[in-house]
């Protein structure tokens, strides 16, 4: 287990300094237009916003695009062709990162935590410290994952949702006929779910973000 965590937490350092070189290239009009975009309370410096909710705006800006438009994080790919094996498979995972609603399993039998994907199927082993000690069983949850080697890890936001909000979704895609793969691909759905996880939070100060 401890190879696995040592390995973890070297992905998720590349990870880390990979998306904040991805935003580094995002200008700041377009930050401020995600903000804006989940009802955040926009400064020109986006200053006073809890990192926590700016998580979310980062990750719009990171990952998403408009059709045409390439990603940020697949201009920092591009800039780092050759770089070392740790690298390349944290970058490669990055730009393959998926955004889906899950359910928490219950832990892996070696580490982190054992995810249902609850709108693709399937289950993801999913390495994350932080929320292996904050998301117990039956936790609801909407994040983006890169896969690595065996695992996966989160690409920052964690939206947290409930079994309501998820019968609601499953019943907008059983009457729209869309397929989930297409509706989670879409970013306006990783937006009115961050928005909703926001508003979960700003109505109430005691909630956890």
């Amino acid at each position: 287990m401890g190879e696995v965590l040592e390995f973890y937490r070297r992905c998720a350092a590349l990870r880390q300094r990979f998306q904040d070189a991805a935003l580094r290239t995002v200008p700041m009009p377009k930050l401020l237009e995600q903000a804006r975009r989940l009802g955040l309370p926009v400064t020109e410096a986006l200053a006073q916003i809890p990192d926590a909710d700016l998580a979310f705006a980062f990750d719009l800006a990171v990952h998403t695009a408009l059709p045409g438009r390439s990603r940020a994080i697949e201009r920092v790919a591009r800039q780092h062709r050759g770089a070392g094996e740790e690298e390349a498979l944290v970058l490669r995972g990055l730009e393959r990162a998926w955004f889906s609603v899950f359910r928490v399993l219950g832990p892996h039998p070696e580490a982190g935590l054992l995810l249902e994907d609850a709108l693709l199927g399937g289950e993801a082993w999913v390495m994350d410290e932080a929320l292996a000690e904050s998301a117990p069983a039956g936790t609801v949850l909407a994040t983006r994952l890169a896969r690595v080697r065996g695992f996966a890890i989160t690409c920052g936001a964690v939206a947290p949702l409930d079994e309501a909000i998820l019968a609601g979704f499953r019943r907008a895609l059983a009457g729209a006929g869309t397929p989930p793969a297409e509706m989670a691909a879409d970013p306006r759905f990783a937006l009115l779910i961050y928005q909703r996880a926001l508003g979960f939070h700003l109505s109430d100060p005691d909630a956890e973000g």
